[in-house]
């Protein structure tokens, strides 16, 4: 009798051992945040890419389409559009062409180009982007000039500056943030960031990123 209440207990131990194992295992997974590095950043063949994280497309008539470009949504975690210009607006190189929120944070990304708003992407607007060179691009325009994509970054170019924005935002994060766990390994030509990373930072911090990664 003694030992069967041995082995009772013995058994009820283990599968306490069980559970609690896996119960940390379950935290772990969910509680673990997602990485990128500058091998997760795409630069799609046919896009180019301006100095302020706007992505163009050349369509039919020499319109352009533009959208946020994939960079961004993982330094800003997930961004839903609060606001999109208008159709038929006229907009300057620089003027704000899409409004976005991310953990209550206010951020705008500026229009590439001069001319005018021939069609928006009124889908996006209330929406967290996730396709950010499919389904959630953001306006269409149609250019004032005859050449509205000479100073956009195109093929190899767009790659070794998109690996290269990757490289000042580690830096950018260890000067400015108060949890320097967010940047990861540290490794200067390697290591990870924390998806979302930027909006750990105060309003200064999100201001500052807009002038070193959003101007033009």
């Amino acid at each position: 009798m003694v030992l069967i209440l041995v082995l009772i207990a013995v058994t009820i131990m283990i599968m306490v051992d069980i559970f609690v194992i896996r119960a940390r295992k379950t935290k772990l997974a969910y509680t673990s945040p997602t990485v990128f590095n500058k091998k997760s950043l795409l630069a799609p063949e046919g896009y180019y890419f301006s100095k302020g994280h706007v992505w163009a497309k050349q369509i039919e008539n020499d319109k352009i389409k533009t959208g946020i470009d994939d960079f961004i949504i993982h330094a800003l975690g997930k961004i839903l559009i609060s606001d999109i210009t208008r159709e038929g607006t006229n907009v300057k190189k620089g003027d704000v062409l899409i409004q976005g929120k991310f953990d209550s944070k206010n951020v705008n990304f500026l229009s590439p180009v001069d001319g005018i708003v021939d069609s928006v992407n009124k889908n996006i607007v209330g929406k967290t982007i996730n396709d950010p060179y499919n389904n959630d691009w953001g306006v269409v325009i149609k250019p004032n000039s005859g050449n509205p994509l000479a100073d956009f970054l195109f093929g190899n170019n767009a790659a070794v500056w998109m690996n290269n924005e990757f490289k000042k935002l580690k830096d950018f994060l260890v000067m400015n943030s108060n949890k320097p766990e967010l940047v990861g390994v540290t490794m200067y030509d390697g290591g990870n960031v924390f998806d979302g990373a930027i909006s750990q930072l105060d309003e200064n911090g999100i201001r500052d990123f807009e002038a070193m990664f959003l101007s033009l």
